[in-house]
């Protein structure tokens, strides 16, 4: 790996234990189970900060802010609606919920100490909308009508990168790089999204409530179909990245998406070669 990247994976993985040290719960541990945290967007976010003139110190914060909020969301998904009517179970899926609310206080608590007014409210803004993209994706697959795949991303897309691209938005200096970094976003999500739904496909052998599902609706297909059309699309989608790295400045920041994207493809080699000596 370059020496030219180590600074800035030293600083994600400063961000990445804040938001641990701000989060951490031996209640909620003990209890809950915690989500992984999206490392790549918020290098990405990090990146994109720093490039807009700020310190180090406040893009620590604002990314650690958004960690934070972004952890209560994930572990909101957790909270199942249909469940066994013992203690136990409504125990685990109120703490569930506690949790997560949990986490986004802490996100609140370190923008009022820091006086980052404008980002409680952009945060605040973006939690909205990712909850409404929520809520109309669940409505659609329980009425056994996914939305057309453009919808569907679209939702995806807000789901998983609202609160990134609403710091963007509210942050860019220039509408050029606004849409720059929102498209970034909203792709290497996409990327992710859609490798983690092949590899659910290949080692657990069930259909995520994702892609794979609303390519699964076309009469006839098949799940080998449903596998082979999701490596297509993660291989477009990984050279759109590429082409995207080519164009950035400075130099640091296109070495780390160049990293992120051979991330992306090492694990779709991987993967294929499993599934070719199996």
């Amino acid at each position: 790996m370059s020496t030219e990247l180590t600074p800035y994976l030293e600083v994600v993985r400063l961000i990445i234990e804040q938001i641990y040290k701000r989060s951490t719960h031996s209640f909620v541990e003990h209890y809950v189970d915690v989500p992984s945290m999206a490392e790549n967007r918020l290098a990405l976010l990090y990146l994109f900060l720093q490039g807009q003139g700020m310190t180090k110190e406040r893009s620590v914060t604002f990314c650690t802010a958004t960690g934070l909020v972004q952890l209560g969301l994930d572990i909101h998904e957790y909270v199942k609606n249909d469940y066994e009517r013992t203690v136990d179970d409504e125990r685990h899926r109120q703490l569930t919920v506690l949790a997560g609310d949990f986490y986004s206080a802490r996100y609140y608590a370190l923008l009022a100490e820091t006086g980052e007014i404008q980002a409680i409210q952009v945060l605040s803004g973006a939690v909205q909308c990712v909850n409404e993209a929520k809520m109309k994706l669940y409505l659609a697959g329980k009425d056994g009508g996914l939305p057309s795949a453009e919808e569907y991303w679209d939702l995806r897309n807000t789901i998983d990168t609202g609160l990134y691209v609403a710091v963007v938005e509210a942050y860019a200096d220039s509408d050029e790089k606004r849409r720059f970094w929102t498209n970034l976003m909203k792709e290497t999500a996409k990327v992710e999204s859609v490798i983690g739904e092949w590899e659910q496909l290949k080692w657990q052998e069930q259909v995520p409530f994702g892609f794979a599902r609303f390519l699964l609706l076309n009469p006839g297909t098949t799940i080998a179909q449903v596998m082979s059309g999701i490596e297509q699309m993660a291989l477009e989608m990984i050279g759109l990245c590429e082409q995207m790295a080519r164009t950035l400045h400075p130099v640091e920041t296109r070495n780390m998406l160049a990293t992120m994207t051979a991330r992306y493809a090492n694990r779709i080699n991987r993967l294929k070669r499993v599934i070719e000596e199996m």
